[in-house]
């Protein structure tokens, strides 16, 4: 059975694309702890594997570490099919921000009252299909806003831009606000 799945793999010329699928899914192993808590692999393009960080710092790391990794892959899948490393830096969230009991923005129910005052802002639309995506819209920014509220984001006290640190004012009215003092 095995010969018979290896010759149905060549034929149809998968057998690379499985151990791509392979390197993307051994990456937590090939990485190691320290290295696979801060990454996910992605994907495989034209023999480069594509790699996701959480911080600037840790692609830039791994960037200079990228040839030792490419001899991890090729140990575990085979050399010659990846070719390359890219590293993309800041498109996971860090692990350590969310715990468990927090509920995401899908999961916040509005109050009937919130949802009804919603509509009404939405109803003078004359389009219906430009009315609907609005309602949805709207409900969805409330969601976010109780959310980040539940959550413990705050308000600037300047501008009233949402904020995860628990400063008075945002960093960008901080930094105008330096400006200012400077001149």
């Amino acid at each position: 059975m095995g010969r018979l799945l290896e010759g149905v793999l060549a034929n149809m010329d998968l057998r690379s694309r499985l151990r791509e699928h392979l390197a993307v899914m051994a990456w937590p192993q090939i990485a190691g702890e320290v290295i696979g808590s801060h990454t996910r692999a992605e994907t495989v393009r034209d023999g480069v594997l594509i790699v996701a960080t959480d911080t600037s710092a840790w692609a830039q790391e791994l960037h200079m570490r990228r040839h030792d990794l490419l001899a991890r892959v090729a140990e575990e899948v085979g050399a010659g099919l990846i070719r390359e490393i890219h590293f993309r830096s800041g498109t996971i969230a860090p692990k350590r921000g969310r715990r468990a009991a927090d509920p995401r923005p899908l999961d916040i129910e509005l109050s009937p009252r919130q949802v009804q005052d919603l509509m009404q802002a939405a109803a003078h639309i004359e389009d219906p299909a430009l009315r609907g995506r609005a309602e949805r819209a709207f409900v969805a920014a409330a969601r976010i806003g109780e959310w980040r509220r539940q959550t413990g984001w705050r308000r600037c006290a300047r501008c009233g831009q949402w904020q995860r640190v628990g400063r008075r004012w945002c960093a960008s009215c901080t930094h105008s606000s330096d400006r200012r003092k400077r001149r």
